[in-house]
């Protein structure tokens, strides 16, 4: 006897099509220049517009191609020594690098936030670091920075430019030569020169030091 109820067709769930796991590889042909650290993009850029390859600016810094390559892709800083022969190079002042131009009249720094070139906190040669104190301005009178020098390396120098400098040492001993003669500044201790003589710095003794370091006009 065949059955009265009608047979239940049961239709097929449609399955919806599987999203492919497999990611799209990144973009590494075109990194957005926001993305680099300021002073390794300023670097490049400031490069690029005196129309210099990476050798071309090595040879003129004294410096090797492959080191200015690190520190324009953040993968090293450069000491003070270093970074002011890419600026002479450039024809360019420190703070060109360090930041940003600010034509601000007035610019208050929190701790911590005073640009430097200690961006990966990787510091090449001398160990030196350099915070900038008056933000960068082709009207600039002034170059300014808190510097840190560690204790037991190289001295930063030598450097040989136009202006006058002035320093107060904030913390350590100070170990200064300026044509050819040596000062040892304690704490506390504050010094004065001219900037076209032959002068280099470092920590004097076993601990760090920190010095205000102004020099006007902005040649350093």
């Amino acid at each position: 006897m065949a059955s009265s109820r009608s047979a239940l067709v049961v239709k097929p769930r449609a399955v919806p099509p599987r999203a492919s796991t497999r990611r799209a590889p990144p973009d590494t042909a075109a990194r957005p220049a926001d993305d680099l650290p300021a002073i390794g993009r300023r670097l490049r850029y400031f490069r690029r517009i005196k129309q210099l390859t990476l050798h071309d600016l090595a040879r003129g810094a004294a410096c090797s191609a492959s080191l200015l390559s690190r520190i324009e892709n953040d993968r090293a800083n450069p000491s003070l020594t270093t970074l002011h022969r890419l600026c002479r190079a450039l024809d360019i002042s420190v703070a060109a690098l360090l930041a940003e131009a600010d034509e601000q009249p007035c610019v208050v720094y929190k701790p911590g936030e005073r640009p430097s070139q200690a961006g990966s906190g990787i510091v090449e040669g001398d160990g030196s670091i350099a915070e900038n104190l008056v933000p960068f301005a082709n009207t600039r009178l002034l170059e300014g920075f808190v510097i840190t020098l560690a204790a037991n390396r190289k001295m930063c120098g030598p450097f040989e430019h136009d202006g006058e400098e002035v320093g107060y040492v904030l913390e350590g001993e100070l170990k200064l030569v300026v044509g050819g003669k040596t000062y040892v500044i304690a704490e506390g201790g504050s010094f004065f020169f001219r900037s076209d003589l032959p002068h280099s710095y470092g920590a004097s003794g076993r601990r760090s030091c920190r010095v205000i370091w102004v020099n006007t006009p902005p040649t350093f």
